[in-house]
């Protein structure tokens, strides 16, 4: 609907004299403009999909990019936490930086204190500057390269991304999966519900009866539809992913075939970042790609990646996504019992206040405007919060009626899994009780028959029993994701 077309929509149903309410028409063209501009960002995200990639022929023969660049190559044109620990491995095997391991698993890191980074790429040169603010008299031990708290390594970790970007970039080999402009027009979708949603306010209309109906449901529609672009829209805006040109899909090919080949070593798994003397670049290689994890958990700069892992269940190395639910799909993790009464407890209380505020809305429009204080104009705004309090009660309703289709089932259901624990992880709760933090446990844990996984909240004693890496059974409930027992394989 044409902006022109909803102002003459608003123009006859404010001269009607129903200025009460919402305009209802005017609710339902926000509706569905609403749904369509996100029905439109689904397709661009499907449409904007990186591609799948064939690995090219088998070779040993190292690829004619950094580590850094080869890694971005090979994982669907993202960048791991692996990049810094391979690129300062790679400027070992250079010998611009020295690794020697002075006891069995402690390695120094060994660099002059100016000098020797004419050549180096804007990213090599990032990892060298931390090298050298932690030296004292050009040493560092490996575990003191870290990059700083949980919000500081994650800049440097994003600047260092950019730099690797860029020059991927101006080599030709990628861009931008999420350009400004098309975030841009993604997120006017925003605008232009929130703006309809306003006009339909302020032009009013007959909301009793059938046509109440009609305005509650329209906006809860569009409420939900907002939010969920908003939060499609603000990842984009934060994302670094790629797309591959021509030119990329080649490289990618050819970097995919020399991963299998370093992927297929199982001794690089096993190797100190000392082995670079040995091993040279191929050793910078095989951390970038995965194929090295113990390299890059001893040179631990910057945190380990929570979203991305490397799993080797199935006798292969597979990278995976990693999601921590917490509100989203509604009552994960949660005793099936336990969802089962909040499900029934929001409810009734939704229900309740749906039916409380709507005959409120009704009763402030038959109200008649009988002082100063209490105009026509006051009761009308009076009745239009009550409708606009409907929507989150509303979806209270939804929630519970989603919790319980999928709670009742899990009463009995029972499914058992084995695999590997990828992540082990906690997150503060929102809510608390006292001045002590409260957290949640999650584990996840690939089976591998999918790369992304979402991650298991667990109890406390469970979460203490396992640790990272560790092969397990889990026997769970398979709808809400419930674990009632986890034992070691």
């Amino acid at each position: 609907m044409t902006s022109i077309g909803i102002l003459l929509l608003a123009q006859s149903t404010s001269t009607n004299g129903e200025d009460n309410g919402f305009s209802v028409p005017i609710l339902m063209a926000a509706a569905a403009a609403a749904v369509a501009w996100l029905l439109l960002a689904a397709l661009t995200a499907a449409v904007r999909r990186p591609p799948g990639i064939d690995p090219g022929s088998y070779t040993q023969e190292l690829p004619p990019y950094s580590p850094a660049v080869t890694a971005l190559l090979c994982d669907d044109f993202e960048l791991g936490s692996e990049t810094a620990p391979a690129t300062l491995l790679d400027l070992a095997a250079r010998r611009v930086v020295t690794l020697e391991e002075v006891q069995p698993g402690q390695t120094v890191c060994r660099v002059r204190a100016s000098g020797g980074d004419e050549d180096l790429t804007p990213y090599e040169r990032r990892v060298l500057d931390v090298v050298r603010e932690r030296a004292i008299d050009g040493v560092v031990p490996a575990a003191a390269l870290t990059t700083g708290v949980d919000e500081v390594s994650r800049g440097w970790q994003r600047g260092l991304a950019k730099d690797v970007i860029h020059e991927t970039q101006a080599a030709g080999l990628s861009r931008d999966r999420w350009p400004a402009g098309l975030v841009g027009l993604l997120g006017f979708g925003v605008i232009v519900g929130i703006g309809l949603l306003v006009l339909a306010a302020i032009v009013g209309g007959d909301v009793e009866g059938q046509q109440g109906v009609r305005a509650g449901i329209a906006g809860v529609v569009t409420v939900l539809a907002l939010l969920a672009l908003s939060g499609v829209v603000a990842r984009m805006r934060r994302s670094l992913a790629q797309l591959p040109t021509d030119a990329g899909v080649d490289a990618a090919r050819r970097c995919l075939g020399f991963q299998t080949h370093l992927h297929e070593n199982e001794n690089f798994d096993a190797l100190p970042p000392a082995s670079v003397a040995i091993w040279g670049r191929h050793l910078a290689y095989a951390t970038a790609v995965g194929a090295a994890q113990g390299c890059a958990a001893a040179l631990p700069m910057g945190a380990e990646d929570d979203h991305h892992a490397w799993s080797r269940f199935g006798s292969r190395w597979r990278r995976v996504r990693v999601r921590y639910p917490r509100a989203l799909p509604p009552g994960w993790g949660k005793h099936p019992a336990f969802a089962l009464f909040l499900a029934v407890v929001w409810g009734a209380v939704g229900i309740l206040a749906v039916s409380q505020l709507t005959r409120l809305a009704g009763a402030v429009a038959d109200e008649p405007a009988t002082d100063e204080i209490l105009t026509r104009e006051v009761l009308d705004w009076i009745g239009r919060g009550a409708l606009l309090l409907c929507i989150p009660f509303g979806l209270a309703v939804l929630w519970a009626l989603y919790v319980l289709v999928r709670a009742v089932p899990d009463l009995w259901l029972r499914r058992t899994v084995t695999g590997e624990v990828v992540r082990k992880r906690t997150r503060q709760q929102v809510f608390k009780a006292g001045d002590d933090p409260k957290y949640w446990y999650f584990l996840a844990l690939d089976d591998g028959r999918r790369d992304r996984i979402r991650a298991w909240r667990v109890r406390p004693e469970i979460y203490r029993a396992h640790r990272q890496g560790e092969t397990v059974t889990t026997t769970l409930t398979p709808n809400l994701g419930y674990v009632r027992e986890m034992r070691t394989a």
